[in-house]
């Protein structure tokens, strides 16, 4: 028997010491990537068309203080009415066509000369790994496009994450939907995205691959209060989720309890001990005039107002939130 178990452990040490050398190789290759100049990053790296395994379905992006909010949503326990009702409120317009973005990070064909042959293999290591996540998803209005994205950034510096914006804009912010949203799983590679962006724009500008049309079907929020829930820890006003469907779909086309019990699942995966955020990966602007951890006095004079006289109030139930 001891032979046995001593034969089967030697077996299985190669295949554990692979296992243990490919995560090894991938940790240098994440490190890697992130201590790349300009000049090696743009000589390392390009983009590729970011796919995904269901084009053809409602996506749901999550940008949230606590997912606590998400449970909440997704409750498959509780009605639609009472969703509306106690925790969320539909924002209008509905319905919207944007353009999505979605690339992803790639090593060249003929990579620099300039880092070893081992910083290569290991970034290539990490990027072939289906679970890395390095995949960026910019959804902006049909009346923009990366040059003007790009001259924004020149004329406003860099973004500033969902996380980071003070709350009376995020109130503000609320009660609108963006002129561009983006979403990236590991906020950290977010400068080298915007390099490759920026040094690969015409691609992606004349690349039909990179770009699809998209409808944000509703943008939904949490409400102010509730008579009888309390989200712990979390501001209503940083809680929302975003569900975007491909243009040509032929379902899904309003937020109902259909819809929302397609993503059941998403409420199981909340650990109501250990809440988690995830408004740090994403980044919105809903003024191109100004940049978006500021607020532009002349277009949100009227916002402003009519903020000013409902964040005390409880708000009170759209018309166009009524189950259909």
């Amino acid at each position: 028997m001891v032979s046995k178990l001593k034969d089967l452990f030697v077996r299985n040490r190669p295949s554990c010491e692979m296992g243990n050398n490919l995560a090894a190789a991938q940790t240098k290759g994440y490190n890697a990537i992130l201590k790349l100049s300009d000049e090696e990053l743009i000589g390392t790296l390009c983009l590729e068309p970011a796919g995904l395994k269901n084009k053809q379905s409602t996506r749901m992006y999550q940008s949230y203080q606590s997912d606590r909010f998400v449970a909440a949503l997704l409750d498959p326990r509780t009605s639609f009415e009472y969703k509306l009702k106690e925790i969320c409120q539909i924002l209008g317009p509905q319905n919207v066509e944007y353009k999505k973005y979605s690339v992803k990070l790639k090593v060249k064909a003929h990579p620099t000369k300039a880092l070893s042959e081992d910083d290569i293999n290991n970034i290539k290591a990490y990027l072939d790994n289906s679970e890395s996540g390095e995949d960026i998803y910019i959804f902006m209005k049909p009346d923009l496009n990366i040059s003007k994205f790009l001259n924004y950034l020149n004329d406003f510096g860099s973004l500033k994450c969902d996380k980071d914006i003070d709350d009376d804009i995020c109130q503000i912010n609320r009660e609108q939907i963006p002129k561009v949203l983006i979403y990236i799983y590991k906020p950290e590679f977010f400068n080298c995205f915007i390099k490759l962006i920026n040094f690969y724009s015409n691609s992606l500008e004349s690349g039909s691959s990179y770009c699809s049309r998209h409808v944000l079907t509703g943008k939904v929020v949490q409400r102010q209060d509730s008579s009888y829930m309390s989200i712990k820890e979390t501001e209503p006003h940083r809680n929302c989720a975003y569900f975007f469907r491909p243009f040509k779909l032929d379902h899904n086309k309003c937020i109902n309890d259909e819809l929302l019990k397609r993503f059941s699942k998403v409420f199981q995966r909340v650990e109501f001990r250990n809440t988690k955020s995830s408004n740090h990966r994403f980044y919105s602007i809903y003024d191109m005039e100004c940049a978006n951890d500021k607020i532009n006095i002349k277009t949100n004079d009227k916002i402003n107002i009519k903020n000013d006289d409902n964040f005390n109030k409880k708000d009170s139930l759209p018309e166009y939130s009524s189950t259909q």
